[in-house]
């Protein structure tokens, strides 16, 4: 392909191409992102349920041990109430009633933290029921939306490998070398390699051009790039 102006309009489609296959690829990248999240708000339900689960068992625990040293104290209750029958003196008799009284403050206590321990208890014991609600449904709810995120991500594959053949059979139009120039710059120059001239200037740096680029553009006998940013330039067609 000799033709300056064919060879522009073919690298202009062909940014345009590459352009779109950017744009695709990046709306493709969030798809995978969407499906981490969704998983990670999986996760975080399930923690959630769990740390419930937790709390409710270890508040079971503390009240299984309060009931065991209830059951002592009312144990101890009822042998120094015994005992009282059997002392010989007044001291053996103040003694005991002493630690008859102290045993049932200590029972009352026990019995006021079971009681604090049993709300805790049925508490945790519905918010884990709540949890668990939320987590059945939020998992039916998000396998379906991360399955339709992986379908959808699959079929974006393979629209991707189609047209990236279709830009590289399009790229075949021109030289190996210009296409390698062309690649060059595009990756040196975030993704733009040829732009028009706008008012003077680089439609790609913005730079004023000096006269001489300008008329060797527009005379069309060879490419010709900015000395700045080193895009290839352009003429803009003016609209009929």
């Amino acid at each position: 392909m000799e033709n300056i102006k064919e060879k522009l309009a073919v690298l202009i489609e062909l940014q345009q191409k590459d352009s779109n296959l950017d744009k695709y690829r990046k709306q493709m990248e969030t798809l995978p992102r969407q499906v981490e999240e969704k998983n990670n708000l999986l996760a975080g339900c399930r923690a959630e349920l769990d740390e419930g689960k937790k709390s409710a068992t270890q508040f079971q625990l503390l009240r299984k041990e309060k009931e065991i040293e209830l059951a002592t104290k009312e144990n101890d209750i009822r042998k120094h109430s015994m005992e009282l029958n059997s002392v010989k003196s007044n001291d053996a008799y103040r003694a005991l009633m002493s630690e008859i009284e102290k045993a049932k403050q200590d029972k009352s206590k026990l019995e006021e933290e079971i009681l604090l321990l049993m709300d805790n208890i049925d508490q945790e014991s519905a918010g884990v029921k709540v949890k668990d609600t939320e987590l059945k449904n939020n998992e039916t709810k998000i396998k379906v939306e991360i399955t339709a995120l992986e379908n959808e991500y699959k079929n974006m594959q393979e629209t991707l490998a189609q047209l990236d053949a279709a830009r590289n059979e399009y790229a075949g139009k021109i030289t190996l070398e210009l296409l390698q120039r062309y690649e060059f710059i595009r990756s040196a120059r975030e993704g733009v390699a040829i732009v028009p001239i706008n008012d003077s200037s680089c439609g790609g740096c913005h730079i004023t051009l000096r006269p001489q680029i300008i008329n060797e553009v527009y005379k069309g006998l060879d490419l010709v790039t900015c000395d700045n940013c080193s895009r290839i330039l352009y003429k803009k067609e003016e609209p009929a």
